[in-house]
């Protein structure tokens, strides 16, 4: 393989199983198909993935504010956590950093959400413990299928599931009306 210019942003790019991840580098192979070398250490053809708009990260912070406003002052705070949900989603795959700096340490608001609604730093109850919502995404492969990678939050959820990491998915169908408990990251914006 020769080794093509790397971008100049740190592309961020939809993978074959739905994930968004950061391209570090890129080169072409032997039959002259580019390839995306992606953080972590793996490697997709780069006709097998999307580029991630980025164009909105703005807006979706301002949505989070709106709604994360909305959450703190109380009442039906349904809509709010689902407009939250989705620009949190939205940044957490175009922009991690803002998505970290927003979620780290925020208080949390435990709702209902269909699983499909369920973001990457949501805890998830679920299989009788409390699970770290590291990643979420549709693959497209095959049937679609809901996934989340996770892992628990305390060392009694981890001996209650899984001690490492692991993935847990269903069919989208499903996953559009399975409600499920999550505590969700309401970030506090300075007045």
């Amino acid at each position: 393989m020769r080794t093509l210019t790397p971008p100049a942003t740190r592309a961020r790019v939809l993978l074959p199983d739905g994930s968004a991840k950061t391209v570090v580098d890129i080169t072409r192979n032997d039959d002259g198909q580019i390839v995306l070398h992606i953080e972590g250490g793996s490697a997709y053809r780069a006709d097998r993935c999307e580029r991630v708009d980025t164009s909105r990260i703005t807006d979706a912070r301002r949505a989070a504010r709106r709604a994360a406003g909305e959450i703190q002052a109380g009442g039906d705070i349904s809509q709010a956590a689902d407009e939250l949900g989705d620009a949190l989603r939205y940044l957490a795959q175009a922009d991690p950093d803002t998505f970290e700096e927003l979620t780290a340490g925020a208080p949390r608001v435990t709702i209902e959400v269909p699983r499909l609604g369920v973001i990457p730093g949501d805890i998830l109850h679920h299989h009788g413990a409390r699970l770290t919502v590291l990643d979420t995404a549709v693959s497209p492969i095959d049937a679609p299928q809901w996934w989340a990678d996770v892992l628990g939050v305390t060392a009694e959820d981890r001996q209650a599931t899984y001690r490492a990491p692991w993935r847990t998915g269903i069919s989208v169908d499903y996953a559009a009306w399975d409600m499920v408990t999550v505590e969700r990251a309401v970030p506090a914006f300075p007045a």
